[in-house]
């Protein structure tokens, strides 16, 4: 995690993608992360698990702080030297994962009844 340091500065396109990642990953509306987290605790809410909803929340606060901790490496602390090259392929995945998550922005129908759909394939 320390070899982040600075990146928004030597790579910001990067940076960019992996920070969009981490706040979905942390659940922060309107990004996909936010909905997978709504509708799996809203499918445990209506089949009275609420203890389990309570914990998951809970496990999801702590989550997004050592999430949003790596954002604040990125953008926030000096530049490392000599951060490795990430080759092609992986550049890729990454962009189109942040690009996934831009799409759930701008377009979210078919995917908040996917994942509808997913959450409550699970109660």
């Amino acid at each position: 995690i320390a070899d982040l340091a600075g990146l928004a500065r030597t790579k910001p396109g990067m940076a960019f993608f992996l920070g969009l990642l981490f706040f979905s990953l942390a659940g922060i509306p309107p990004l996909a992360g936010f909905f997978g987290k709504f509708y799996v605790f809203l499918a445990a809410i209506n089949a009275g698990l609420y203890t389990l909803s309570v914990i998951g929340v809970l496990a999801s606060v702590v989550g997004a702080y050592y999430y949003l901790s790596i954002v604040k490496v990125m953008y926030f602390d000096e530049p490392k030297p000599g951060f490795a090259n990430m080759p092609f392929e992986l550049k890729t995945v990454l962009a189109v994962s942040g690009l996934f998550n831009l799409l759930f922005i701008a377009y979210p129908g078919p995917l908040v009844q996917a994942a509808s759909a997913a959450a409550k394939s699970l109660f």
